[in-house]
């Protein structure tokens, strides 16, 4: 699988208010995801641990920020909902912008999927005190981490170049350093809550590396010539 260049396939009898209105579309919904990662930063470690007396970003996880009874609670709970809408917007604009590779189209309908499954993640959360929350939650989050992986792991598959080295250290430091963190549970520690939100910031960064490169080629694809051969992108 490979990703054309910057030049656009040829198209029939071209609309050009049609197409600018498509690209202007597609454009808004990858800006979602840059836009689903910002805010949630801004909503876990700014504002929800800024309510929670004697929280410790570098020692706690993420995950009790969204859990009922937490002091972040009451502001997380909306914006699940918010970061669900973004991030499957995001995937959708993923979809749109990768015709013709199969390989970045599933990773789009992974990424989609990963962004809807956040509504399993608000039907059941973890639930401060309550033991019986954890194990549907932990199986909601590992599929949803599933859906992160695989997503991933096709983007590198579809892009050739710096974009699949990108993504391919992208996808190990989210692991090992989620690997890391897991074996540091339950905490509270410096490895648990460092080693989360480097997994976590990782791939945040990634959808957002990801949004900015479709979105400065509007064109991915692959590209069949007159004589049948693809035209590969480095």
């Amino acid at each position: 699988m490979s990703i054309a260049g910057g030049r656009l396939p040829r198209r029939r009898r071209a609309v050009p208010f049609e197409n600018g209105r498509t690209d202007v579309l597609r454009a808004s919904l990858l800006a979602a995801g840059p836009q689903s990662s910002l805010l949630y930063v801004v909503f876990t470690d700014g504002i929800a641990a800024s309510q929670w007396a004697g929280y410790r970003r570098t020692g706690q996880m993420v995950s009790e920020l969204f859990a009922v009874g937490s002091p972040g609670y009451q502001v997380l709970a909306p914006f699940t909902w918010l970061y669900t809408v973004l991030f499957t917007a995001f995937g959708v604009g993923v979809w749109t912008s990768v015709r013709g590779n199969r390989a970045l189209r599933i990773a789009a309908g992974l990424l989609t999927a990963y962004g809807l499954w956040n509504i399993m993640g608000a039907l059941f959360p973890l639930r401060l005190g309550d033991d019986t929350s954890v194990p549907m939650h932990i199986v909601a989050t590992n599929i949803q981490l599933a859906l992160m992986v695989a997503a991933m792991c096709f983007a590198a598959a579809g892009f050739h170049g710096r974009m699949r080295v990108y993504s391919i250290v992208s996808l190990a430091m989210s692991a090992l350093m989620g690997m890391v963190a897991f074996m540091a549970a339950p905490g509270p520690n410096l490895v648990l809550g460092v080693g989360e939100r480097i997994s976590i910031g990782a791939f945040l960064l990634w959808v957002a590396v990801l949004a900015t490169v479709l979105w400065k080629r509007p064109a991915l694809g692959k590209r069949t010539t007159a004589a049948g051969s693809k035209e590969a992108a480095s």
